[in-house]
């Protein structure tokens, strides 16, 4: 399969243009690779500042909530990907939840 040159995207389109780009040379990978980068960091960064794994898992799972809406709109994921973010972000409120009825 032959892939467009970078030099025909349009870059003063916006950062969207590149990424839309980097993402069909990739076959996707590229978004999936983000959205999961964005929620490992929030779980590790949540955990080490509060020292709350539950908290962690339901900040991490929303925040990557936000950000996979927002390329599931811009199509730059499919609607499998899109079902494992929420799904992710219903874990991080059940495991909060049984949390906070056990304390």
């Amino acid at each position: 399969m032959t892939y467009a040159s970078p030099t025909t995207v349009n870059a003063s389109a916006g950062i969207g243009a590149i990424l839309s780009y980097t993402n069909s040379v990739s076959s996707g990978w590229l978004s999936n690779m983000i959205l999961l980068g964005i929620w490992v960091i929030v779980l590790i960064g949540y955990y080490k500042a509060k020292d709350d794994f539950a908290g962690a898992m339901a900040v991490a799972g929303w925040g990557t909530f936000v950000v996979g809406l927002l390329f599931w709109l811009g199509g730059f994921i499919t609607g499998w990907t899109f079902s494992v973010v929420v799904a992710m972000a219903l874990v991080g409120v059940i495991i909060i939840l049984v949390d906070n009825s056990n304390g």
